[in-house]
């Protein structure tokens, strides 16, 4: 082989990684990127039900529940509704005693909101990003029964 050949040869080789290079680059750019799953939103509402179970709340006292999955461009995550009658009796410091400690362990924030129908709602959040809603009512503010 030549020298010339050699040279040739050499500036084939290095075109051709050249090529495969910007193949990856152009593939890189164009492949959708995977949003990032935040899987707190799990794991709260697990110890949610265990702080509501572990206060003598059944299943029976749901009086409605739904889950919301939403979506930003770098994130999903599922946002959990449930509506609660409160039973006569029970204390809603319990409750919100119990909501504080795990809203330190999991380091999220905890809103409480008293709502005009006599209702109490608590908001787990943090930044932009709503975790869960529970609502307690109470018995006697459901369709005026007591």
């Amino acid at each position: 082989m030549s020298a010339k050949d050699k040279r040739e040869s050499i500036w084939i080789k290095i075109y051709t990684v050249l090529l495969f290079l910007c193949g990856i680059g152009i593939w890189f750019t164009v492949w959708p990127v995977d949003k990032h799953k935040i899987f707190i939103d799990l794991a709260l509402d697990k110890k949610i039900v265990d702080v509501l179970t572990a206060n003598g709340i059944v299943q029976g006292d749901v009086l409605s529940q739904y889950t919301r999955e939403r979506n930003t461009k770098a994130a999903r995550w599922n946002e959990f509704y449930k509506t609660i009658r409160l039973k006569s009796g029970k204390n809603m410091q319990h409750f919100e005693t119990s909501f504080r400690k795990l809203e330190r362990s999991m380091k999220v924030a905890l809103n409480k909101v008293d709502n005009s129908d006599g209702s109490t709602t608590y908001k787990f959040y943090s930044s932009n990003k709503n975790y869960s809603n529970i609502t307690f009512v109470p018995k006697k503010s459901l369709n005026g029964r007591n």
